[in-house]
C-alpha cells in the first residue's frame, strides 16, 4: 500500500523546468559553466549555489522581494489543486522534494494544499538583501539519498512512496521507490519509471494513481 506521493516541483507542479533558471533569465545571466562544474564533480552543490547567486548580484544588491516576485510568476500546472485534493482523498500524504528554491516550493505547497516541502534555501540579511550562497537541503545529484532520509524520519518505507519526476536527475529516485511516474513525453526517460505519462494536465496522473491504488 502506498502512503505518500512525492513530487518534483519544477516541470511537474509548475510548467517552468527550473526555478533557478527563472532567476537566471530575470537577471540575464548564464550559469551553465557552474552547472557543468557541479555535474563533473569539480565543485560541491554548496559552491554551485554560491556561484549562481553571485551572478545575480553583478548589478548590485538583490532584494528578497524582487526574487520572490519573480519566482511567484511561475505557471502552476493545470488541474494541480484539484489533483492534490483528489490524491489526498485517496488517503495519500503529499510532498514536494525539489532541488529548486524553497521560496517557490513553500508558495506552491501552500496554494495547492501539499502537506510537506523540502527545497534549497536562499539567505538574506536583516535588510532583506540576498547573501551569496544559501542552505543546501536537496543537492540535485543526491535526491534519492535525501528522499530516503526524509522517508525514514517519518516512519515510512521507500516501497510506500509514489514519486513523480520529469528529468534524468529523477532516475535514481524512480529506481528506489515503490511506484514511479515519469512526467514526460520522452520515452528514453520514461522507460526508467513504473509508468510514463505524456499529458498536458495533472488529471491523468490522478487517474493513473487511482487505477493502481485500487490494485
Amino acid at each position: 500500500m502506498y502512503r505518500v506521493i512525492v513530487f518534483d516541483m519544477d516541470g511537474v507542479l509548475v510548467k517552468e523546468s527550473s526555478s533557478w533558471q527563472i532567476l537566471h533569465s530575470h537577471f540575464n545571466v548564464n550559469a551553465m559553466a557552474n552547472f557543468k562544474a557541479y555535474l563533473e564533480g569539480r565543485i560541491t552543490y554548496r559552491e554551485f549555489m554560491f556561484l549562481d547567486t553571485l551572478l545575480w548580484m553583478r548589478r548590485g544588491k538583490v532584494s528578497e522581494r524582487e526574487i520572490t516576485n519573480v519566482l511567484l510568476r511561475a505557471t502552476v500546472n493545470k488541474y494541480a489543486k484539484e489533483a492534490i485534493a483528489e490524491l489526498k482523498n485517496l488517503g495519500l500524504k503529499t510532498a514536494i522534494i525539489t532541488s529548486g528554491i524553497s521560496i517557490l516550493a513553500k508558495f506552491i505547497a501552500e496554494i495547492l494544499g501539499i502537506d510537506y516541502y523540502l527545497a534549497n534555501e536562499l539567505v538574506f540579511d536583516k535588510k532583506g538583501y540576498l547573501i551569496p550562497g544559501g542552505i543546501v537541503k536537496v543537492p540535485l545529484l543526491d535526491k534519492e539519498k535525501i528522499l530516503s532520509i526524509w522517508v525514514k524520519n517519518r516512519g515510512l518505507k521507500m516501497s510506500e512512496v509514489i514519486y513523480v519526476g520529469d528529468s534524468v536527475f529523477d532516475i535514481p529516485v524512480f529506481k528506489k521507490v515503490g511506484f514511479s511516474i515519469a512526467w514526460t513525453c520522452n520515452p528514453s526517460l520514461g522507460k526508467n519509471a513504473t509508468v510514463c505519462l505524456c499529458c498536458d494536465e495533472l488529471k491523468c496522473l490522478v487517474d493513473c494513481v487511482r487505477k493502481h491504488f485500487s490494485l
